[in-house]
């Protein structure tokens, strides 16, 4: 007999969108906490949720791995404030009292859902008070939500999870639309329009600039401090509001080797970023760090082999290295560090060093975040005296712009990048940030240039350069 042909003739066809709605709805009923009830569909990408939920909460995280999570609205919003801000969330996050999950209309644990596991999504400023200000009103000094609707695929299989309280279940008609307005989004083909027209654009000042590089030589060499990463700002106004959905689809062409982020806490801006670093990444005990420092535009000749003979970037490179390192080492992770080789991205080459490790006894990866950031690859060494140096001297407050954002999951496993070639979305404007890190050595023109590369990645995405 032929059982490839039996099994064919007796499959199970899909249980329709409203049965499985309907028996989510009862297992939630029948549950404290959140029921997690997943729905099977198409792999497509993050633009085309974002571009059918433009209003209300939204987080999106795109990787090089080809995994996707688009988080839209809000189960859970959990917020830390000041120096406990991190302690605050990963208490927060444990207190979520969880149901379970119902997968094909049946009862399931959460480990059950496998990739498509409630993930929460968000990040925090560069330092508490950091994002007081406009344009970052609204962020806060750390944020994260765990998505009513999550969406997630691998590049092969694809989940949307709706979360359903127990204490709360309504009428499924809500949901029913919701989810029929997901199905329509996710089938119809997202084709990425233009931005709007520009209209005007704003560089930060080159001349003060210049004086911020010197003043932090003049530092370096009193002896204050060994490096200062400087950041320098540039605002677009375009002709209309920006589209976000267009802009990530953008990142998602030009930018594919970075990780594309999109951070919407209600009543807020939209941060997007096509980050290339990853601060660090824990599953289970395996944890892993980038160290990504020293940097030459890709214009350059002979840029690989001039990047690896400069001392400047060496020197530069191997504070971070060192950094990072010795913070892991402090939270107890058995470290190895690989060889230094070079990152090449679409306008700048990086010196890059992965970092891996195993940790001796079980941490959050947001313990983690807290220990590494910020690295002397976003701030400076040593990391008190850079740190106010920044909140003192720059003119324009950095907000989340370099600070940690990511996912992390209920067991504590997660990945945060360095919001760097970003930007926040506010109206017609969008305000970009791009730094250079200043160690002994450091020429203030070349700085200048290798923040100008910097910013064309968002320039770019934003159709205002090529």
């Amino acid at each position: 007999m032929n059982t490839e042909a039996v099994a064919r003739t007796i499959a199970i066809p899909p249980m329709p969108d409203s049965a499985l709605l309907d028996r989510g709805l009862a297992i939630a009923a029948r549950t404290r906490g959140l029921t997690f009830v997943a729905f099977p569909t198409e792999v497509a990408p993050a633009a085309a949720l974002v571009d059918a939920w433009r209003d209300g909460t939204l987080a999106s995280w795109s990787g090089p791995d080809g995994m996707v999570v688009v988080g839209i609205g809000a189960a859970r919003e959990l917020r830390g404030r000041g120096a406990a801000r991190f302690d605050e969330v990963v208490a927060a996050a444990r207190a979520i009292a969880i149901g379970g999950a119902a997968i094909d209309g049946m009862p399931a644990p959460i480990a059950a859902l496998g990739f498509a596991r409630p993930r929460l999504l968000g990040g925090a400023a560069f330092a508490p008070g950091a994002a007081d200000a406009a344009p970052w009103t609204g962020f806060g000094d750390a944020w994260f939500v765990l998505p009513r609707w999550t969406y997630t695929h691998d590049g092969q299989r694809a989940q949307l999870v709706l979360a359903i309280d127990g204490a709360n279940v309504v009428d499924g008609a809500r949901w029913s639309d919701e989810l029929a307005r997901h199905r329509a989004a996710l089938a119809q083909r997202f084709s990425p329009h233009a931005q709007p027209a520009l209209r005007e654009m704003a560089v930060a000042d080159p001349e003060t600039w210049r004086g911020q590089v010197d003043a932090i030589v003049g530092a370096i060499g009193d002896g204050t401090c060994s490096k200062i990463v400087a950041a320098r700002t540039c605002t677009v106004e375009l002709a209309e509001a920006p589209r976000v959905a267009d802009l990530l689809a953008a990142l998602d062409a030009r930018h594919a080797e970075c990780v594309r982020v999109l951070i919407s806490p209600p009543g807020a801006g939209r941060l997007v970023a096509a980050t290339p670093e990853r601060l660090v990444k824990r599953t289970g005990a395996i944890v892993e760090c980038d160290a990504l420092a020293g940097t030459i535009a890709t214009s350059a000749a002979d840029g690989d082999a001039t990047l690896r003979a400069s001392d400047k970037d060496r020197r530069e490179h191997a504070l971070v290295v060192s950094a990072i390192a010795t913070a892991l080492a402090d939270a107890e992770v058995d470290v190895e560090i690989a060889e230094t080789g070079v990152r090449a991205l679409r306008h700048v080459l990086h010196l890059h060093t992965p970092i891996k490790g195993t940790l001796a006894t079980p941490r959050h990866v947001l313990e983690l975040v807290a220990r590494l950031h910020p690295t002397p690859a976003v701030g400076g060494t040593p990391t008190a005296l850079a740190t106010a140096w920044i909140a003192d001297r720059e003119p324009v407050s950095r907000g989340w712009y370099a600070a940690p954002v990511g996912w992390f999951d209920l067991d504590g496993d997660g990945e945060f990048r360095v919001a760097l070639r970003s930007g926040v979305l506010v109206g017609t404007q969008a305000y970009l940030w791009a730094g250079a890190g200043i160690v002994a050595g450091s020429d203030p023109d070349r700085e200048l240039a290798e923040t100008d590369a910097k910013f064309r990645a968002m320039l770019g995405a934003l159709g205002v350069v090529g």
